[in-house]
């Protein structure tokens, strides 16, 4: 009897590979597990400056409508506004070198610019069970298809260890690649992307992929995703309404831009300029 092997996601590191590997191996499975993409005093900074959101956050979501709640998952926590919160994500986590590379490589074939879809902490708790398997470019179905140009990808970041027992995200190699997005995936073509603290997993948004299962009895697992879309699609977090105007203007142009606080000007690609105020960019609107 011929033994079924699980796939297993590529692992890369920051300090070996380059950003063109990275890329290949994306192209190639869809998701790849990328060590040293957070040192250890960013991940220390990152989790003292968002503790208080952490402990502060509930299980579960506020939402009357049974299938948010059941994709939230009804023992992790999540929240957003992780650039108001922690100067360690704007300038660490939001414009990470490697992350600005493969947007600018896979999302601005298809655009002027790109902005941040969010910036989320997901933290399950001990007892959740294993979010469905889906595809982040379902919240643009006209986007999610083979045919389809890449709209928009993520990557988790791990803050603690991910570990098969704790909740490593769950990912199907290849499914980007598949002629029909309308199949579900066998329990033999998914994996976890299991990783220690400071790594990173990269996929796209057409990867079917999902939360694990929190099997341990006291160990919350800790991931922080950011994910980046098309500058012309709508985001999934309000990211100027997550930071304050006064915050914002303290940020760099680039900082404001995949916030939401400057205009998507394609303009010198014969389009025209989108998110204004006066019809200028939102600065010069604003009257900063």
């Amino acid at each position: 009897m011929d033994t079924v092997q699980t796939p297993e996601l590529q692992t890369l590191d920051t300090k070996l590979n380059s950003l063109s590997e990275i890329l290949q191996v994306l192209d190639q499975d869809g998701g790849v597990i990328v060590h040293n993409m957070l040192s250890p005093q960013v991940v220390i900074n990152l989790r003292k400056e968002l503790a208080p959101a952490s402990e502060d956050a509930s299980v579960g979501s506020q939402s009357d409508n049974k299938n948010v709640n059941d994709f939230w998952g009804q023992q992790t926590k999540r929240f957003t506004r992780l650039a108001q919160r922690s100067q360690t994500f704007a300038d660490e986590v939001l414009i990470h070198p490697t992350l600005i590379g493969i947007a600018d490589a896979l999302l601005k074939p298809s655009c002027a610019s790109y902005w941040m879809n969010t910036g989320q902490m997901m933290i399950i708790m001990p007892g959740s069970t294993p979010q469905s398997m889906h595809r982040d470019a379902d919240d643009w179905p006209g986007m999610c298809s083979p045919e389809a140009p890449l709209c928009q990808f993520s990557c988790m970041f791990a803050l603690s260890d991910f570990t098969t027992k704790n909740g490593a995200t769950r990912v199907v190699p290849g499914s980007h690649a598949w002629s029909d997005y309308s199949r579900q995936a066998t329990d033999d073509e998914i994996t976890q992307a299991v990783m220690p603290v400071g790594s990173g997993m990269i996929f796209l948004g057409n990867t079917l992929h999902s939360a694990g299962a929190n099997k341990t009895v006291d160990e919350a697992r800790y991931g922080m995703d950011l994910s980046y879309v098309l500058g012309w699609l709508t985001p999934e977090e309000a990211g100027c309404l997550s930071v304050t105007e006064d915050r914002a203007k303290t940020f760099t142009k680039q900082q404001q831009q995949l916030l939401g606080y400057r205009c998507y000007d394609a303009s010198d690609l014969n389009g025209g300029r989108l998110w204004t105020v006066d019809y200028e960019d939102v600065p010069v609107g604003l009257h900063w």
